[in-house]
Order: structure tokens, then C-alpha cells, then sequence
């Protein structure tokens, strides 16, 4: 339990803080600058080349969703014509206009690195991409054959004055627009067709050069545009236009009317297909003829047209990315090792027993969650198991555990979220299997989407039920385990197990809520205990004690929570804020947030983890948590806070915290203006917080098998 905070005397108490626009920044636009802080990567000359090449990756998947979502959701009030402001006191018209205008700058500084950075230097190393006019004639026979094989009967060309035009033009794809001219008798004929590259192609087509050692391609869009005419023989074919559009996915399902809810997604994730454009891309080149039609086809009335300066989609540099053959191009990997907490070959269950066990993911494998799962799937001892999923891997080794328990008699019972956007339609088939197998599913909660993460598993031991859970800050997902930093805590915590059991009773039996002796639920109280946290710091400053706040994130927007930041600022709570992306706070404002400072880092993993830290008069409260400060955490969303009390666990996490704070190399401090400032300290100064956990957990792992568990005297032979 967490220390009480001092009794405040409300004839001291100061009147509260009046917010204006001036204390918040933009919510669109720092998301924005989020995605700069992680080109800056691009741009970093001390990274390899195939490093760079991931990030510039990374911030076109990044700006994809964003205009999907974000712009799709002000795209649709500013139709409505609503005029109200945001905390930042913009319309959704200005924001709208604002998120363009630095849009087309970023993107322009995206293309800018490519071509003026990082393909030349690959291209020295070794890795290039062929245009049409660089192939030799052996090299157009190749790729003629592979036309003829893998591409020829795949695509479909559709004319565009053809009612189901509009239809063949799919989110996100590269669309190809040719001009066709021909006709017999002498009449000549002209009309456009699409030529939609499927998604399943591969967008890379490799060229044989096995003397020369290089990785040599051609672009997908490319390799058709050099064989066109074989659509159309006999015909006369203009060059292609090529375009890409997103389209607003933004379209919410009524969950609460729904009569069923698998049915109700698989109709929104139709519309989406045929949703309104938001972004339309065009590559450089394209004829005006070709470009109206295009403007024309997808209603550019409301979507912002990009003329973009190079190849489109760089979501493909993935791909080159992880290339084979290149690995003095890449970071040296970093192991991820098992936890030494858990002696090699032993049950899951037995560590637990001896006390709480905390992951620090990626440095720590995710092994022991995935373990807890499959044991008890083939523990004859284990009779229930409670899982909620939001975002799974490919092939989760998590459900096929949960699938083989549930074929071996178990208890299962699974809450899905099917509104977990962009995989709705692998969890809707996820939880047929799941379905199928037995397993008892629950498709979320009306009105809520379910984003905490606890699997709880119920043991029978000597006569008794003992409860193992896991709790973690990330998704269920091995694949994603090894990208984001994330913390997991192992307990068997009996009154942790009976916060857990009744969390499953409210989320899938519509129980009436009740209040936890341990844990804290959105929407039902885990605002209220962090406000409530902080204000006991507040009122400790205030009565002159010493007070102190760190709190790690991914996003704050809150406006009742940054108001309880300020509040504590203004009396005196040294306030330090790890927020990796979206940050509506503004530090440094004289009289409202001088103690606060904000720190954000972007490194070779995705910051996930969410960590609080109160000082409660020199005795620590420290939460892990699923939740950011955002009000869709705090309102719309089931969400847990789990409390750490295990005292190394804390002392643990509050390690992370600091070295965090303390980075030098990758960590970007936030000015009161906005804006993002790189520490510059010298090479030999600068401390890397990723780094300094990799080295960490490798020294942990050594003394571990230096230290034997076992001491074996030496006798006389």
C-alpha cells in the first residue's frame, strides 16, 4: 500500500489553475514532430546505412496510419463544418491546414535523405536499385520471363470509365494509369485504364548478378511499366501515371446496438475499403491528362494532393533493410537473455512461487510470458485460464496455447478485441480457431475498447487454487516483443489474484464493477488513483516536504492530468516526464511548469513501456500500466495500473526511470515553444539508455552462470 499523503488545509490550498490554449500544444501537430525526431534517425551519419534505411521505413508506416486515422477523423469535422476548438485552441479546418503544410515539408526532407544520403551510399556498399534505362539486354530477358510468369496473370486492367473504377483503386497500393489508343477499320479509340499492383507482388524483383556480388532490384512498378503493351496488343500505350491512396478509416462500429459484433466489424472493414481519400500520392511525372483523372477518380475536392519526388511507398526499405549477405550495413544485434530469475528447466510456476519476477523487454526475452501460457495449456494441475488479446503475432504461439488447452478440457476464456485498428480481420479469424477449439470468447465491451494486458491462470495446488497472472505493458505479440521496450510482472499475489479474477467478472459477465484492493480499471477509477497520486505529492510540496514525480509514457494529451502536472509544478513537485511521441504539455512556462521537464527518446527500439513513479515521502509507489495519459486511455478504454511491491522490482524500475533521464545520446528534451532539442554533448560523454540496458542485462546473465547454484567441496582422491 502507498504511504497517505498529508491532510491539505484548504485555507492555504491556492485557487485552481485557469488553462488557457497557451498552456497546450497541438495534439496533430506534435504527433508530427514525433515522426521528425524519428527521421532525424534517418539523417544520422554514425548509423549504418541499413539502420538509416529501417527508420526512413518506419516513418512512412508511421505517417500512413497517421493520415488514416488522425486526418480521416478531422477531414470528417471539418465537413460537418464544426468549428470547435481544441485545448490548443485550433479548428479542425487550421489543424487540417496545418498538418499539410508540414506534411509536404516532411515528406520532402524524407526523400531529400533518400536520395541524396542514403542511395548513393548504398549503391557503394553494394545494393541498388535498377531503372528501365539502366538494364542490359540479358537482364530485360530475366525480367521478361518473370513478367510472363509471376505478374502477367495476375493483374487486371480496369477501365476507368467503368462503373467499378472507383473500386479498384484499394488503400495504400500503387496504382498504375495509362492512356490506351487503338481501334480497327481505321477509327482510333482512346481510353484510360487502371492497373492496380497487387499487395501479395512482391514489390522488389530481384536481378541476377551472381559474378558482381551486388543485391541488385527493380521496382515492382517499374518491371510492369517496361512490359505495358502486352496488355493491349497491337495498341498504342502512353507512359504510366503512378499514384497511391489513403483512404479515412475512421469509421467506428456501433458496438452497443450490435446485434452481432463479428458481423458488425466485417460490414465497417467493407466500408473502409471504399472510405473517402484523404492523401493522394502521385510520383513526379505524370501528365496533367493524368493527373485530373486521377484527382477526378478520387474525389480530390476533400483529399490533399502530394507530388511526391521519387518512388512511392517506402514502407518497401523494410524489406532492404533486412536483406541477408549485408551485416556490416546494419547495428550490431543486441541478445535478448533470459531472465535470471529463472533457472534454466525450471517450471514457470515454481519461479513464480519464489517471488515476483519483472521483464524489461527486449533485453529480457518474452519467454517467460509465452511459458506461463503453454505450461498451463499442458498442466494437468491447471484448470482455468482467463487471457484478454488485443494485438497478437502472425502466428501466436499464445493462441495456439490457448487452443490446446482448450482441446485438452481446460477453461478458457479469451476477450478479443475486434476493434483493435488495422487487426480486426486477423483477430476475427483468430477467434474462429479459438472458437472452434472450445474456447469461451468474448468480443470486447460495448463502448470500450479492451486494451489491458493480464492473463491470469488458476493452478490447483495441494487441495488449494493458487492464481499465477501475468501483467505487462505490451500486447501479447512475440514479434513486436522484440521491437518495443515493454515490462511484464510475474505474480502469484493472492490478493492480486482476487483484483484479477474479479477484473475477468467485470469485462466478460457484466458484473457490477467493484472497487480493487490492488489494481486500478479504466474507465472505473485508475484516472481518479493517478490524480489522486499526484495531488498527494502536491500536497506534500505545499507542506514543505520534498515531492517528486516520474512518469514514463507514449502519449500525454489529457487535459485533467496535465492540469493536476501543473498544479503540482506550480507547488514546488519535481516533475520528470519520459513521453515518447504525442506530448500536449508544455514544459517550462514561468509560474505553471518550471519543475516540469519532458524528455523523449527514439532509439533502435520502440519506447512501449508506461512506468510511475511516486516518492510518497521517501517510500515509493511505482505502477506498470497499459494506459497512457490520453483521455480514449482514461475514459474510452478498459485499462489496468498495476502497483510493483516487490521492493527489487521497484528499485528496479525506478533504475530504468533514471537512465532514461539521463540519455544523452538519443534522448530529445522538449522546449516550452514546442519544439524538440538534441542534447549535444561530446561522443565520449553521451550515454545511451537502449545501450546501457543491453550491457546490463548481459552482465546479470554472466554472473548468473558464474554463480552456481550448488557449492561442490573438493575432496581427497
Amino acid at each position: 500500500m502507498t504511504s497517505s499523503s498529508p491532510n491539505p488545509d484548504p485555507s492555504t490550498a491556492p485557487p485552481p489553475l485557469r488553462l488557457t490554449e497557451d498552456h497546450f500544444i497541438n495534439r496533430e501537430l506534435s504527433w508530427l514532430a514525433f515522426n521528425s525526431r524519428v527521421l532525424d534517425e534517418v539523417a544520422r551519419a554514425d548509423l549504418p546505412v541499413l539502420e538509416r534505411v529501417k527508420f526512413l521505413a518506419i516513418t512512412a508506416s508511421n505517417l500512413d496510419e497517421f493520415f488514416m486515422v488522425r486526418i480521416g477523423a478531422l477531414q470528417f469535422l471539418r465537413e460537418q463544418g464544426l468549428r470547435v476548438r481544441d485545448n490548443a485552441g485550433l479548428t479542425p479546418t487550421q489543424q487540417w491546414e496545418q498538418v499539410h503544410q508540414q506534411a509536404a515539408v516532411f515528406v520532402a526532407r524524407q526523400y531529400d535523405i533518400l536520395q541524396q544520403q542514403l542511395v548513393p551510399m548504398m549503391k557503394e556498399k553494394g545494393i541498388r536499385r535498377l531503372l528501365n534505362t539502366d538494364l542490359t539486354p540479358a537482364q530485360r530477358t530475366v525480367l521478361h520471363e518473370y513478367f510472363d510468369e509471376h505478374i502477367f496473370p495476375v493483374l487486371s486492367p480496369v477501365v476507368v470509365d467503368d462503373t467499378s473504377a472507383r473500386a479498384a483503386i484499394p488503400a495504400l497500393n500503387i496504382i498504375m494509369l495509362c492512356t490506351v489508343t487503338g481501334g480497327d477499320n481505321g477509327h482510333s479509340e482512346k481510353r484510360h485504364v487502371l492497373l492496380p499492383l497487387p499487395a501479395n507482388l512482391p514489390r522488389h524483383v530481384l536481378v541476377p548478378d551472381p559474378e558482381s556480388g551486388q543485391y541488385l532490384y527493380v521496382n515492382l512498378e517499374d518491371v510492369v511499366a517496361l512490359f505495358i503493351g502486352e496488355f493491349f496488343p497491337a495498341e498504342k500505350v502512353s507512359a504510366p501515371a503512378r499514384f497511391r491512396v489513403s483512404r479515412n478509416t475512421d469509421i467506428s462500429v456501433d458496438d452497443e446496438s450490435a446485434f452481432d459484433l463479428a458481423s458488425e466489424m466485417e460490414e465497417v472493414l467493407e466500408k473502409r475499403l471504399k472510405s473517402p481519400a484523404i492523401r493522394i500520392e502521385i510520383e513526379t511525372g505524370a501528365s496533367r491528362e493524368h493527373t485530373r483523372i486521377i484527382r477526378d477518380l478520387c474525389g480530390a475536392r476533400t483529399a490533399q494532393i502530394y507530388d511526391i519526388p521519387g518512388e512511392l511507398d517506402l514502407r518497401a526499405y523494410f524489406q532492404i533493410a533486412s536483406i541477408s549477405g549485408f551485416e556490416e550495413l546494419k547495428v550490431e544485434p543486441w541478445d535478448s537473455l533470459p531472465s535470471t530469475a529463472i533457472t534454466p528447466g525450471e517450471s514457470i510456476f515454481d519461479a513464480i512461487k519464489r517471488g515476483d519476477i519483472l521483464l524489461h523487454h527486449p533485453f529480457e526475452s518474452f519467454e517467460p510470458v509465452l511459458a506461463l501460457v503453454e505450461e498451463a495449456a499442458a498442466d494437468p494441475n491447471v484448470i482455468a485460464i482467463k487471457q484478454i488479446l488485443y494485438r497478437t503475432a502472425k502466428n501466436s504461439r499464445i493462441i495456439s496455447a490457448l487452443i490446446r488447452a482448450a482441446q485438452a478440457g481446460k477453461h478458457v476464456t479469451v476477450l478479443v478485441e475486434l476493434k483493435a485498428r488495422f487487426d480486426e480481420a486477423r483477430n476475427l479469424e483468430r477467434a474462429t480457431d479459438l472458437i472452434n477449439a472450445g474456447a469461451q470468447i468474448i468480443y470486447g465491451v460495448a463502448g470500450l475498447k479492451t486494451h489491458a494486458k493480464v492473463c491470469l491462470v488458476m493452478r490447483r495446488e495441494s487441495g488449494h487454487m493458487t492464481r499465477y497472472m501475468h501483467f505487462g505493458t505490451g500486447n501479447y505479440n512475440e514479434a513486436t516483443s522484440k521491437l518495443y521496450t515493454d515490462i511484464s510482472l510475474l505474480t502469484c499475489r493472492a490478493d492480486f489474484g482476487a483484483d484479477a479474477s474479479a477484473f475477468f467478472n467485470t469485462v466478460t459477465g457484466r458484473s457490477r464493477f467493484v472497487h480493487f484492493s490492488k489494481l486500478s480499471m479504466a474507465p472505473y477509477g485508475l484516472r481518479e488513483r493517478l490524480v489522486s497520486m499526484i495531488r498527494s505529492e502536491t500536497e506534500r510540496a505545499r507542506q514543505g516536504e520534498a515531492a517528486e514525480i516520474m512518469l514514463k509514457m507514449n502519449a500525454l494529451e489529457d487535459r485533467q492530468m496535465i492540469a493536476a502536472l501543473y498544479e503540482a509544478s506550480q507547488a514546488g513537485v519535481k516533475i520528470r516526464l519520459n513521453v515518447r511521441g504525442i506530448c500536449c504539455l508544455r514544459p517550462g512556462i514561468k509560474g505553471i511548469s518550471e519543475n516540469i521537464s519532458v524528455v523523449s527518446i527514439i532509439d533502435r527500439y520502440l519506447e512501449h513501456a508506461r512506468i510511475f513513479w511516486f516518492r510518497q515521502g521517501g517510500k515509493p509507489a511505482v505502477f506498470i500500466a497499459s494506459a497512457d495519459f490520453m483521455n480514449r486511455n482514461l475514459s474510452k478504454r478498459v485499462e489496468l495500473l498495476t502497483p510493483v511491491e516487490d521492493r527489487e522490482a521497484r528499485k528496479r524500475l525506478q533504475h530504468i526511470l533514471e537512465v532514461h533521464f539521463a540519455d544523452t545520446a538519443r534522448g530529445r528534451v522538449l522546449k516550452a515553444d514546442g519544439t524538440w532539442q538534441l542534447l549535444h554533448v561530446t561522443a565520449a560523454k553521451a550515454r545511451r539508455s537502449q545501450e546501457q540496458f543491453a550491457r546490463e542485462m548481459a552482465k546479470r546473465a554472466r554472473q548468473s552462470n558464474e554463480s552456481p547454484d550448488v557449492l561442490v567441496p573438493h575432496t581427497p582422491k
